[in-house]
């Protein structure tokens, strides 16, 4: 009968150390998924700024579109808290994510990503998972007349996940 009760607990102790162990990979699995969108934010922003060349605000432009996929929760991924892309200056964007609780991690893109809808130029895709199409463009910044004009990257969010 002992026998049979050690079995049980430690089948019981077995499971509890596996789920634990799942529970933390999921997690490091969809930061995983987070940090290879970003490189693809990443990658886009630099073919527009050495293969094309910047147009004025109002004007349509070169543009990269992206499709991204943020995870979802589910047996292996977790959703993301926090998924913010904000301009700071001068020159850097800020890319920050969370996922699951963890902590707030930073990842920082040297150009200015400004959203064209939101009057900070912040993107804010914290709680939205699935397919989210982004189109990135790159602009001439208004200055001064004489002076250098400058660039930054125009993104619309053309779609958004659930």
């Amino acid at each position: 009968m002992i026998r049979y009760v050690l079995a049980i607990l430690l089948t019981v102790a077995l499971l509890g150390i596996g789920v634990a162990g799942v529970d933390h990979a999921t997690t490091i699995r969809s930061e995983a998924q987070v940090e290879t969108q970003i490189a693809e934010i990443e990658s886009a922003v630099t073919s527009l700024h050495e293969t094309e060349e910047p147009t004025p605000t109002e004007q349509a432009g070169a543009r990269r579109v992206l499709e991204l996929d943020l995870p979802s929760s589910g047996f292996a991924s977790e959703p993301v808290d926090t998924f913010r892309i904000r301009p700071d200056a001068p020159g850097i964007t800020t890319i920050e994510y969370r996922v699951d609780g963890r902590m707030t991690r930073t990842k920082h893109i040297e150009t200015i990503i400004k959203n064209h809808n939101a009057s900070d130029g912040t993107t804010d895709l914290s709680g939205v998972t699935g397919r989210v199409t982004l189109a990135l463009s790159l602009t001439a910044a208004r200055s001064a007349p004489g002076s250098d004009p400058g660039t930054y990257v125009t993104l619309r969010v053309l779609s958004r996940g659930r």
